[in-house]
C-alpha cells in the first residue's frame, strides 16, 4: 500500500481504504501471456520477475502516480521492469487534477522488451495510447540477455567489518 509522506507535504494512506492483494496473476490470452499488477507494485521488481518467469510476455501496471513521484520515477521504473524481464510493458496512467485536489502524472506508456518507448501520451490529459507490438520480440530480447534463465539463488550474509583507521 502506498502509505507515504512526500517532501512537498502530500500524505497518502492507501491502507485506510484498500487491502493489499496476496496473489500475482498471469492471464493466458490468445496472443500473449499477460502479467497483471497495479500502480505502487512497479516499485517491487520481484512481482514482475515472477510473472516473467511464469511466461508473461506482456506486463501491465495501470497507475495513478502522484505528479511528484511520476516526474521523478515513472519512466525509469517502467523501463527497468521491461528491460530486466525482456517483456512488453503497458502502463495506463491517470493524469491531471482530481476533485480532491490531488494531481496525478499521466504519461501512459507502451514500452518494448529492450526498454524502448513505443508509444506515450506525453501529458496528463484524457486520451488513449496505441502501439503495434510483435510478442515474439519478447523472446528475442530474452535470448539476447538471458537473465531469466541465468538467475540463480543466493544467500545474503551480513558481515561486520573492523575499521583499520580512525574516523576523523
Amino acid at each position: 500500500m502506498f502509505d507515504v509522506d512526500l517532501h512537498n507535504g502530500e500524505s497518502w494512506r492507501e491502507s485506510r481504504t484498500y487491502r493489499p492483494g496476496e496473489n500475482s496473476i498471469v492471464a493466458e490470452l490468445p496472443w500473449a501471456k499477460l502479467g497483471i499488477a497495479v500502480c505502487y507494485d512497479v516499485r517491487f521488481p520481484q512481482i514482475f520477475r515472477a510473472q516473467a518467469k511464469a511466461g508473461a510476455d506482456v506486463l501491465t501496471v495501470p497507475a495513478a502516480f502522484t505528479r511528484q513521484t511520476g516526474q521523478a520515477h515513472w519512466h525509469t521504473l517502467l523501463r527497468a521492469r521491461a528491460i530486466e524481464n525482456g517483456a512488453f510493458l503497458f502502463a495506463a496512467a491517470q493524469g491531471g487534477r482530481h476533485e480532491d485536489g490531488r494531481e496525478t502524472f499521466g504519461h501512459s506508456l507502451v514500452i518494448g522488451p529492450w526498454g524502448e518507448i513505443l508509444a506515450e501520451a506525453d501529458h496528463d490529459e484524457s486520451g488513449f495510447t496505441l502501439a503495434d507490438i510483435d510478442v515474439d520480440e519478447a523472446a528475442k530480447a530474452r535470448s539476447r540477455v538471458p537473465a531469466l534463465v541465468n538467475e540463480r539463488p543466493f544467500t545474503l550474509d551480513t558481515v561486520a567489518l573492523a575499521r583499520t583507521e580512525p574516523v576523523p
